[in-house]
């Protein structure tokens, strides 16, 4: 007697494979996105230092630090010859945040980044886990030797309008 044997693949095999090729597939994409914040978040952290030194150098000819309207990456010329141009955000295309002292000579300066990988290890260094400078916005910077320290957030901001609603830890019963 012979049996009838089919070579062909069932549904449920068929199903098994595809959800495995689909987790592999969303575990690399996962690893990918975090390797392309860690390459944006290098390369602007290269970026501000680049124009750090041109402010730097910028203040040894001037003794003064440059106002924000010449620290722009558009059209990016303000700092000429310290620097050819001044680079934009690789994400947003806009500039770093230039914050100076307010006057008309500044004498300090610091320039705000928000990088995208959340576990840099300069983040805690600074003390920018839970935000830093205008709004708390960002949690990178480089200033000016002299610069004051800039405003902190010493703990996440509630995201709830303080209603009897909103908990903000655990809830039992």
């Amino acid at each position: 007697m012979k049996k009838n044997s089919s070579q062909a693949v069932t549904l449920p095999e068929l199903l098994v494979v595809v959800s495995i090729i689909a987790f592999l597939a969303v575990l690399a994409l996962i690893a990918l996105r975090n390797q392309i914040f860690k390459g944006n978040d290098a390369k602007r952290k290269t970026e501000v230092r680049r124009i750090q030194i041109a402010v730097e150098e910028y203040e040894k000819d001037y003794e003064c630090y440059p106002l924000p309207q010449y620290v722009v990456c558009k059209p990016g010329t303000g700092l000429k010859p310290y620097i050819s141009k001044i680079p934009c955000d690789p994400r947003t295309d806009s500039s770093y945040v230039y914050e100076h002292a307010d006057d008309i000579c500044p004498g300090w300066y610091r320039i705000y980044v928000k990088l995208e990988n959340e576990a840099d290890p300069d983040i805690e260094e600074l003390g920018c886990t839970y935000g830093c400078g205008p709004d708390f916005a960002y949690n990178y910077y480089v200033s000016s030797p002299n610069a004051p320290a800039p405003e902190k957030a010493s703990a996440p901001l509630p995201s709830g309008d303080g209603g009897e609603d909103d908990f903000y830890g655990c809830f039992c019963g």
